[in-house]
């Protein structure tokens, strides 16, 4: 069972701020019984891996109706090499219509 709390309400529902993966570990745990974590979180069984989509980065939220996690995904800037790629992908189109194009 793992620990989540630290949530902040936005317009996309209650983002997560804290993970805790063994919160009642004897020597790493919290310190807390299950009651007291649920006042100031949740315990959930599992939280699933976000995809990895390019350009974008993972916020995890939390349901409280099913008592699980999802993702939504933001933008995020573009490392120097998924930018290189993305203008490649673009002067390669480009040619390609300038090519195709004058041979009709």
């Amino acid at each position: 069972m793992k620990f989540i709390g630290d949530f902040t309400q936005d317009e996309k529902g209650l983002r997560v701020g804290f993970i805790h993966c063994i919160p009642f570990d004897e020597e790493h745990g919290l310190g807390k019984t299950e009651e007291e974590l649920r006042q100031i979180g949740a315990l959930v069984e599992d939280i699933p891996e976000p995809e990895q989509v390019e350009g974008k980065t993972p916020v995890m939220y939390y349901n409280p109706q099913t008592n699980s996690v999802y993702y939504e995904y933001i933008d995020r800037p573009l490392t120097p090499e998924e930018e290189l790629r993305q203008r490649i992908e673009l002067m390669q189109q480009a040619l390609d219509a300038l090519l195709l194009g004058g041979m009709q």
